[in-house]
C-alpha cells in the first residue's frame, strides 16, 4: 500500500472529517426546516416590517409535501429520460427568463432604503457631483464600502443611457439566468452524472423563484454571485487538470464578486483554504503561486477602486463606519427585530464621534466587551439570543426574497405607483395574498428537501476523502460561522443555502437509482415466481 505524505493526510482527513461535521450541521437545520417557519409578522405587500416570528408546521403535511415533491421529480425524470439535457437546460433557462422578465416590467419595484440611496450616488458620480463623496457623515461616508455597486450602476446608467432602476432589474434577470447555468456547470464538474445534471436542473427550476423576487434588488447580491460561481466552477477546473488559466480568472472573478458584494470575501476564503490543502497534497508551486494572484489581484482591484474616485473626485475617501460594529451588532441586545440583525446604534455611536473611525471603533469594543460580559452571565438569554438569531436567519422559507419585492412604504410616497399597483391583483396576491401562502408552502418544502438530501450527499461523499466536494461545503459553513457572529438576515444566506443544490441533486438521484433497482428486483421476482406453463 502506497505511503501518504503527512500533507495528504491532512487533506483527507478535513476532506472527511469537516465534510462530516457540515453535513450534520445542514442535518441540523434540515430537521428545525420540518417543523419551525420564520416568517414576518404583520408583513404585508404595502407594509413591510421585519419583525420575525415562528410558527410550528404540521409535521405530517410537510412530510407529505415533500414525498410529493419527491414524486414529481421522479416523474420529471422519467419523463425527460429521452430529453438531451442541453435542450432541457435550454427550455427551463427560457421559462425563467421570460417569467422573470415579466415579473420585473409589470411590478416596476421602486428601490427605497439602502438601495435608493446607492442609486442616488451613482447619479451623483455621473453629475461629477462629488460633495457627498468626501463627507464622512454622508451615506457613502458612512458606507465607503459601497464603492464597487455604485461603480456599477453608473456605469450601466451610462452605458444604457438611463437612471431607471428598472434597466438594473433587468441585468439581474440576466445574471440570475447565468447563475443557473453556472450552477449547472458546477454540478455537473462534481459528478459527473447525467442524472445528477437532470435533477439539478429541476431543483434550480425550482429555486429560480427566489430570483424572480430578488432581481428587483439592485444590490451586489445577484450579480456578485455569478463571478463568485465563475471563481469556484474554475476553482474545481483547476484541482482537476492544473491550467494556469483557470487561477487567473479565479483571481480576476473572485476580486469582480467581493468589489460588487464585500460579503463575498466568504466565498475567497473557501477558495483559498481548498487551494492550500491541495498544495499539501501534492506539493504543486503552481497552487502557491495561484494562492498569491488571487490575494494579490483583490488587493490590487480594491486599491485602484479606491484610488480611482479619490483621483476623480479629488477628495479623500473616508474611512466610515469601522467593520467591528457589525459584530456589535451581531449580538447588540434585540431591538424590534430578531436577534442579530441591524440596529442604528452603531451608526449613531460613529456620528457622535464626530464620523471618527478609530474612536467609533475604541467604542464598539467597549460595547462588545460589555455585550460579552452580560451574555456569559445570563446562560438562559446567551441561549435564546443565538438560537432566535439562527432560526431568523435559516428557517425563512422565503429567505426574505418576497419582502424585497414587497413596495412598502414607497406606496405612502408615489400615489401614482401605489394606485398602478393597487390595480395588479396577481401581483399583490404574490406579495402577500393566496399565492404568496402557496409560494411559501412550496419554498418551506423545497428549503426541507435540499437540506435532508444534501445531509445524504455529504454523508456518502465524506467516505471518499475527495478534495472537490469540499469546496461548496466549506463556503457554506464559512457563511453560517461568519453571521453568527456578523450582523444577519435570511436574505444574506441565500448564496450559501444556493451552494447546496448540487449535493441535494446527487442524493435524491441516489435515491431515484436505489428506488428504481428495488423496481427492477421486484419485477424480475415475479418473473422468477411465475410458474412456467406447462406444455401440453
Amino acid at each position: 500500500m502506497e505511503n501518504k505524505s503527512r500533507g495528504e493526510k491532512i487533506q483527507i482527513f478535513c476532506s472527511k472529517y469537516l465534510l462530516l461535521f457540515i453535513a450534520i450541521l445542514i442535518l441540523i437545520i434540515g430537521i428545525f426546516s420540518l417543523v419551525v417557519t420564520a416568517y414576518f409578522e404583520n408583513a404585508t405587500y404595502s407594509s413591510v416590517p421585519e419583525k420575525t416570528n415562528y410558527r410550528l408546521d404540521n409535521f405530517p403535511l410537510v412530510l407529505l409535501g415533500c414525498l410529493i415533491f419527491l414524486l414529481i421529480l421522479f416523474s420529471l425524470y422519467k419523463i425527460t429520460k429521452k430529453i438531451k439535457i442541453k435542450w432541457l437546460l435550454a427550455f427551463c433557462i427560457i421559462i425563467i427568463v421570460i417569467s422573470q422578465l415579466l415579473w420585473v416590467n409589470n411590478l416596476k419595484f421602486i428601490p427605497r432604503a439602502d438601495q435608493a440611496s446607492i442609486i442616488g450616488c451613482a447619479k451623483e458620480l455621473l453629475q461629477r457631483n462629488f460633495d457627498n463623496f468626501g463627507d464622512p457623515s454622508s451615506y457613502f461616508g458612512i458606507y465607503p464600502f459601497q464603492l464597487g455597486i455604485i461603480y456599477y450602476i453608473a456605469l450601466a446608467f451610462k452605458v444604457f443611457n438611463t437612471t431607471k432602476p428598472l434597466i438594473l432589474q433587468i441585468l439581474n434577470v440576466i445574471f440570475s439566468a447565468i447563475n443557473i447555468l453556472l450552477m449547472y456547470k458546477i454540478t455537473k464538474q462534481l459528478f459527473k452524472d447525467k442524472k445528477v445534471d437532470k435533477i439539478a436542473i429541476f431543483l434550480l427550476l425550482g429555486f429560480s423563484i427566489y430570483f424572480l423576487f430578488f432581481n428587483v434588488h439592485v444590490y451586489g447580491n445577484i450579480n456578485g454571485l455569478t463571478f463568485s460561481l465563475i471563481a469556484l466552477y474554475n476553482t474545481l477546473k483547476y484541482l482537476e487538470t492544473k491550467n494556469r488559466k483557470n487561477l487567473l480568472v479565479i483571481s480576476i472573478a473572485i476580486a469582480i464578486s467581493i468589489i460588487l458584494k464585500s460579503n463575498y470575501n466568504i466565498f475567497l476564503c473557501g477558495i483559498i483554504i481548498i487551494l492550500i490543502l491541495d498544495f499539501l497534497k501534492d506539493k504543486n508551486k503552481r497552487t502557491i503561486a495561484g494562492i498569491v494572484l488571487i490575494i494579490f489581484t483583490y488587493i490590487v482591484l480594491q486599491f485602484l477602486l479606491k484610488l480611482s474616485l479619490e483621483i476623480y473626485s479629488n477628495k479623500k475617501i473616508p474611512e466610515g463606519i469601522p467593520m467591528i460594529g457589525y459584530i456589535y451588532m451581531g449580538m447588540a441586545e434585540k431591538q424590534e427585530k430578531a436577534s442579530g440583525w441591524y440596529i442604528q446604534e452603531p451608526v449613531d455611536i460613529y456620528k457622535k464621534n464626530n464620523c471618527n473611525s478609530e474612536a467609533t471603533k475604541k467604542e464598539d469594543i467597549y460595547h462588545i466587551k460589555v455585550r460579552i460580559s452580560e451574555l456569559l452571565s445570563n446562560p438562559k438569554q446567551l441561549i435564546y439570543y443565538y438560537a432566535d438569531k439562527l432560526a431568523s436567519t435559516w428557517l425563512n422559507p422565503t429567505y426574505q426574497t418576497i419582502w424585497c419585492a414587497s413596495p412598502g412604504p414607497v406606496l405612502q410616497i408615489d400615489k401614482e405607483y401605489a394606485q398602478e399597483i393597487e390595480n395588479k391583483t396577481i401581483i399583490k396576491s404574490m406579495l402577500s395574498g393566496k399565492i404568496f401562502k402557496i409560494e411559501e408552502q412550496f419554498l418551506n418544502i423545497l428549503q426541507s428537501v435540499i437540506f435532508i438530501f444534501a445531509f445524504y450527499a455529504l454523508y456518502i461523499l465524506a467516505k471518499t476523502g475527495k478534495l472537490e466536494f469540499l469546496l461548496l461545503p466549506i463556503i457554506f459553513l464559512g457563511g453560517f460561522v461568519f453571521h453568527v457572529f456578523w450582523e444577519t438576515k435570511a436574505i444574506y444566506v441565500l448564496q450559501y443555502y444556493y451552494l447546496l443544490i448540487p449535493y441535494a441533486a446527487f442524493g435524491i438521484t441516489k435515491l431515484i437509482t436505489f428506488t428504481e433497482n428495488k423496481i427492477k428486483r421486484e419485477k424480475q421476482k415475479k418473473l422468477l415466481d411465475k410458474p412456467k406453463e406447462i406444455k401440453k
